[in-house]
């Protein structure tokens, strides 16, 4: 009988341990995160790389978007290209036909100290302008939104066909829209507004 007082102390332990066995899960996690810690410690401190899985995203080009994109490809424009696609197609179009006519789809633009201005149509306002008058724009798409918004506006008002469009390079003034300089810009912008507006 000696041995049964032991039995009973053992049992009423365990009893006491299963009354409570959320502390048992508890201390089990606690061990088992740092262990986990421990072995995520040292890849670290041995400068081995932890591979952690992603998820490849592939965003999918609209089919305006790439065929500016690759109208444009290695010109300084091609980094306006996901700006431009997002606008409607025609203020789209004229974005890039005008582009090409005043700037060569900007090889040949506007700069101020030294700094592009991503301003590829020849854009005058008094907004923050070169010593020429153009204005400097301070991103690709702060440019696109000014200009595309200037081109939207004219749109509306129904200044729709490049011959229109003239408006842009000469202003108001009718004897200089039916100079020749007025007529070769017609001709260079229907040649690309119309492979993009279609």
């Amino acid at each position: 009988m000696y041995f049964m007082p032991k039995v009973k102390k053992i049992k009423r332990k365990i009893k006491k341990m299963l009354k409570k066995p959320e502390e048992i899960l508890f201390g089990f996690l606690v061990v088992l995160s740092l262990i986990f810690a421990g072995l995520c410690f040292d890849k670290i401190k041995n400068n081995e790389s932890i591979a952690v899985p992603v998820a490849a995203v592939k965003k999918s080009l609209s089919p305006m978007e790439r065929k500016i994109g690759k109208m444009t490809s290695d010109y300084p424009i091609e980094k306006m290209v996901p700006f431009i696609a997002r606008k409607n197609k025609r203020v789209a179009a004229y974005l890039v036909a005008i582009a090409k006519k005043e700037s060569d789809w900007g090889k040949y633009s506007p700069k101020k100290n030294g700094r592009e201005c991503y301003n590829y149509w020849g854009y005058r306002s008094s907004y923050n302008q070169t010593e020429s008058g153009y204005s400097c724009f301070d991103s690709p798409s702060q440019a696109v939104n000014v200009v595309g918004k200037r081109i939207g506006n004219l749109v509306a008002k129904k200044i729709d066909t490049p011959r229109e469009m003239v408006l842009w390079k000469c202003g108001n003034n009718r004897v200089a829209t039916r100079s020749a300089g007025a007529g070769k810009w017609v001709r260079d912008v229907s040649l690309y507004y119309n492979q993009l507006y279609d």
